[in-house]
């Protein structure tokens, strides 16, 4: 088995392809030895209505599960193996790490997130800007906040975010960094500076950041002695 990267994409509605990762992360942790999942849930786009309108109303709950039946299927083939596999995404992935660390499933070592939104209520006023969200998108986005249960973390998190992000504001993470500091769970958070939401806005340098500081928490704060540590 191989250590284990769950990767869900942002959106939620997106979708990935077999095309080259544009931020990275896939090769990038391919190339340490890393197994990398990037699981098409419900309320995925592009593999039709079924299964687009499947994730209505369900942050956090059927669409976790979803991503939770990966990483038993990459188990039940000797892929994975328990206590070596974590979460990570960016926007929606970065709210469904966030998700993962509170649902009492077992199935993570750790989780990290970056750009993530746990508040789904300021999640929902923000899809007011936009004519399209506001109309089709705001009244899908229901299920688990993640803020209000950040107490009930059960695994340590790594939380990053830009400074500079108008998509997801930066006071998601800091509320979630906050809540958890209070609740005395253990999390690394960082912020980086002058760094947007979109990959198109991001210098390399900011890229690199990502990637390297990821890489570390994971050798040495992913659960007891990183990922190839102990319990």
């Amino acid at each position: 088995p191989y250590p284990t990267l769950i990767e869900p994409h942002g959106g939620p509605w997106a979708r990935d392809d077999l095309e080259w990762d544009p931020a990275g992360w896939v090769q990038y942790f391919a190339s340490r030895g890393y197994a990398v999942l990037q699981p098409q849930f419900r309320g995925s786009e592009g593999w039709g209505q079924k299964l687009w309108r499947a994730g209505d109303g369900e942050w956090g709950q059927k669409m976790q599960d979803d991503k939770d039946d990966g990483v038993k299927w990459l188990m039940d083939r000797k892929v994975a193996a328990a206590g070596k596999v974590v979460m990570f995404g960016y926007s929606y992935g970065g709210y469904a790490a966030l998700a993962a660390a509170i649902r009492p499933n077992g199935l993570y070592r750790c989780a990290i997130s970056g750009a993530g939104a746990g508040d789904l209520a300021s999640l929902k006023r923000a899809t007011f800007d936009n004519r399209f969200q506001r109309e089709f998108q705001n009244p899908t986005i229901r299920g688990l906040d993640a803020l209000e249960q950040a107490r009930e973390a059960k695994i340590p998190l790594f939380i990053y975010h830009g400074d500079r992000d108008q998509t997801v504001e930066v006071k998601q993470s800091r509320k979630f960094a906050d809540a958890l500091k209070a609740a005395g769970k253990p999390y690394r958070y960082l912020e980086i500076k002058d760094m947007g939401h979109q990959l198109v806005t991001m210098e390399p340098a900011m890229v690199e950041t990502q990637l390297v500081e990821i890489e570390k928490y994971l050798n040495t704060e992913c659960g007891t002695g990183g990922i190839n540590g102990g319990q």
